[in-house]
């Protein structure tokens, strides 16, 4: 993508300064460490300098004395400005078998799926940033112009100014994704790369790779799972594991290596039994297994 479109896009979202689209928690901390690196090269360099001034050891004690402190209180004043930053986020953790609807300060609604984790501040500010810490969500966005929307996950970043959208970012998957139901959506990853998808397109990042694919799709079944329902749609052995994990509060344990280039086409219901839902993948699968309580064995042949 040209300097030319991407100026345009930005215009688009509102986006008047494009570093703020891809502002990144590691990039502050460098910061402050490169900060705290100069503050502590400055005390050493009036240090030496002093002493060759001729000032006496306890005016240069007095001085080291009063840096020193200087400096404390600015690591006790970024302790304190995190902690109670900390305390003005709400965090919601949805356990396995569980979806949970979440209203967020403005309004929007985010319907987060099994094993997810979401934080967002209690009050929005000049951004409306929330950050899905691992799991899948389905955003209902408040449109508003002038305060953009954004989603933060481990792999790629969402911004919208109102449309609803589904973000999948399992930190077990070795994929990402961002699949559009209505309206527009701009999305990166942390290499200020930006994708911007329209309905029923869904951008999937490659997480070992780092390489994005824009595929089209049906992205209103894929939020039918706050419904009971899963639809997996020529999806990878390791997303279908996943979404009986899910769906069933079950921990399945299997042979990654071996069945890492399967791909099935399945859905689940609510209403099926575990038993059934496993019958099905094995006759699609070829697979055999056992349960145990809540654990479930998986072995077969796998795919070449």
């Amino acid at each position: 993508m040209d300097a030319k479109n991407k100026k345009e896009i930005y215009k688009e979202f509102g986006i008047s300064d494009p570093s703020e689209f891809f502002e990144d928690q590691d990039d502050k901390e460098q910061l402050r460490q490169e900060m705290l690196a100069r503050i502590t090269a400055s005390r050493h360099a009036h240090m030496q300098s002093a002493n060759k001034k001729g000032i006496s050891k306890k005016l240069m004690m007095s001085m080291a004395a009063a840096i020193s402190f200087i400096l404390l209180s600015a690591g006790i004043l970024f302790y304190y400005n995190s902690h109670f930053k900390a305390n003005d986020f709400v965090i919601v953790k949805v356990p396995m078998g569980k979806t949970q609807l979440v209203t967020l300060p403005d309004g929007s609604t985010v319907w987060l799926n099994a094993a997810s984790t979401l934080k967002y501040p209690k009050k929005f500010g000049a951004k409306r940033i929330v950050y899905l810490e691992d799991g899948e969500g389905f955003f209902n966005v408040v449109h508003n112009e002038k305060v953009p929307f954004i989603v933060e996950s481990s792999s790629l970043k969402t911004f919208v100014l109102g449309t609803s959208f589904i973000v999948k970012s399992y930190k077990s998957l070795s994929t990402a994704s961002v699949s559009v139901v209505t309206g527009k959506v701009a999305v990166s990853d942390h290499q200020k790369q930006i994708s911007v998808l329209i309905p029923n397109q869904e951008v999937v990042y490659n997480k070992v790779t780092r390489k994005p694919k824009t595929l089209t799709t049906k992205a209103v079944e894929k939020t039918e799972w706050n419904n009971g329902k899963v639809n997996l749609n020529g999806v990878y052995f390791e997303e279908a594991v996943l979404a009986v994990e899910n769906a069933y509060g079950v921990k399945i344990d299997y042979d990654k290596e071996i069945f890492k280039n399967c791909q099935n086409t399945f859905n689940i219901n609510a209403k099926q039994s575990l038993e059934e839902t496993l019958d099905l993948i094995a006759m699609i699968q070829g697979i055999t297994y056992k349960i145990k309580e809540k654990e479930v064995l998986i072995t077969g042949n796998g795919c070449n």
